[in-house]
């Protein structure tokens, strides 16, 4: 025992030593840069790797053709999305990336740009540990870890497109910003965050209210009317002024309201159905899968995540489908649930010459958790072997074949598979797989050609198959390509 005792007591000395020799500025101008590159480098390859494969969605495909139709100069009506870009969630922060896109391939751009942005948010994280929570490299670099590792950034990370990932670091290096007082950075950072999603105006208001308990009055004060301010004027003048007739501006809340305001009403009415609403099973369960990755530090600092709670309120009482769990919407819990954390590691160890020396048993507690619920919920886990998602499979090279015979500027309907490689082009629409043969048929467009891949529609029955195809010709459609179940046709 005593033997035991000494190994580890020179061992922490070691430790101690070489973190000594690590805590200085030179390193850390340059280690979180590396932490970053080799974080960039994992998810790009991953993205790349899915998009390689052909297996991206509908959310992908409606970027890539709303950055194509701002190239061209024309108004980014998607006819994928059925939407203006820009109406959902008044997301104008997208207008630059559509340029950066327009001399570059479209859709590997947006997902690269989309993994540097989560991988860049390591950078602010480290120097909010370092600077402001006073913490050892040794601490600060296990945080980057677990968020290396946290399956809520990888499945951001692995699902489409969303220019809500770029407000992840902007929220983190606002807190840096604050802690600094450095108001002009902050003010332009949260901006950032805002133009990415509207609604996260509401979280950038809560991040007010926790400047102004913390003696920032005045800061605080405007931060929240600003904040407040621009999300009514995007949600209720410059939303609606984009969005077309028949397009439901609250569709995952419509079940309160059919408006912004209907939609408050329907909640302040019914709050215990609200409540309900939010604190159901499944929303649990997703917000353990939250808390539990990162050891469930952040309540130890619950203020740093107290901001987002009335907008998460609002994400978790959302009807979002099963088959469509909607990652974006975790963007403000990963960003505030990582500062709570790293505040939270300060409060459990003790202040030694000025810097913060955390339990090491913490340490290697919270590195072994975020493994754990890496491998058991990331979609980049490697029980999905990750590895063999760059190779084609004959299902991929039948996409692909399929797809190049289809000219540039001829309208296709297409199931979701597809999609993003034929979004650059005017008219493109959704052949929706997800009911059943008739829904589908009756939401046929008058296109020249239509794409049918059978992976898309696991739940149709192989008579559901036939009858489809046996309509679409009498409808005046011939095959043109046939293999692996994807099939073209074309109108005769």
């Amino acid at each position: 025992m005593a033997v035991a005792q000494d190994y580890r007591r020179r061992f922490e000395a070691s430790l101690l030593r070489w973190q000594g020799r690590l805590d200085m500025p030179e390193v850390d101008r340059v280690l979180p840069w590396i932490y970053s590159a080799i974080l960039f480098v994992v998810l790009a390859s991953l993205s790349l790797a899915r998009y390689r494969s052909i297996d991206t969605g509908v959310d992908l495909a409606g970027w890539v053709q709303g950055a194509w139709l701002l190239g061209e100069g024309v108004p980014p009506e998607s006819t994928i999305t059925g939407n203006h870009i820009f109406a959902p969630q008044a997301a104008f922060g997208f207008w630059p990336i559509a340029q950066i896109a327009r001399i570059l391939p479209t859709a590997p751009t947006l997902l690269v740009i989309q993994s540097a942005a989560l991988a860049v948010a390591v950078v602010p994280l480290y120097r909010l540990a370092r600077r402001s929570a006073k913490l050892r490299v040794g601490a600060a670099t296990v945080l980057v870890l677990a968020y290396s590792l946290y399956p809520a950034v990888h499945s951001l990370n692995l699902a489409d497109f969303h220019p809500e990932a770029l407000a992840v670091p902007a929220f983190i290096a606002a807190f840096v910003a604050l802690r600094a007082e450095r108001w002009w950075r902050f003010a332009l950072l949260v901006s950032v965050a805002v133009l990415m999603r509207a609604d996260l105006a509401l979280a950038v208001a809560g991040l007010g209210v926790l400047l102004a308990s913390e003696g920032h009055r005045r800061a605080g004060i405007w931060t929240t009317v600003l904040a407040l301010g621009w999300f009514s004027f995007a949600v209720l003048i410059v939303e609606p002024a984009l969005i077309p007739d028949g397009v439901d501006q609250v569709e995952y809340l419509s079940h309160y309201g059919d408006t912004p305001l209907g939609v408050a009403g329907g909640i302040l009415t019914n709050p215990l159905e609200f409540l309900g609403d939010v604190f159901s099973r499944a929303n649990f369960e997703h917000m353990v899968g939250l808390f539990a990755p990162l050891l469930f530090l952040p309540l130890v600092a619950p203020r740093y995540f107290l901001p987002i709670v009335p907008l998460q309120m609002l994400y978790l009482a959302a009807s979002v489908p099963e088959e469509a769990p909607a990652p974006e919407l975790n963007v403000p819990a990963i960003s505030f649930l990582l500062v709570a954390a790293t505040f939270a590691l300060a409060r459990t160890g003790q202040i030694r010459v000025e810097l913060v020396n955390v339990d090491n048993r913490v340490l290697v507690a919270l590195a072994v958790t975020a493994v754990v619920f890496f491998l058991r919920d990331a979609p980049s886990t490697a029980y999905e072997e990750p590895w063999h998602w760059a190779s084609r499979s004959s299902e991929d090279q039948a996409r692909r074949a399929a797809i190049d015979l289809v000219p540039d500027d001829i309208g296709v309907q297409a199931t979701s598979s597809a999609l993003t490689m034929l979004a650059e082009r005017d008219l493109v629409y959704e052949l929706d797989t997800s009911a059943n043969v008739i829904q589908a048929e009756r939401g046929l467009r008058a296109t020249e050609f239509v794409l049918f891949d059978q992976s898309d529609a696991e739940s149709w029955s192989t008579v559901w198959v036939d009858n489809f195809d046996r309509n679409l010709q009498r409808d005046g459609y011939i095959q043109v390509y046939r293999a692996e179940g994807v099939v073209l046709y074309q109108r005769r």
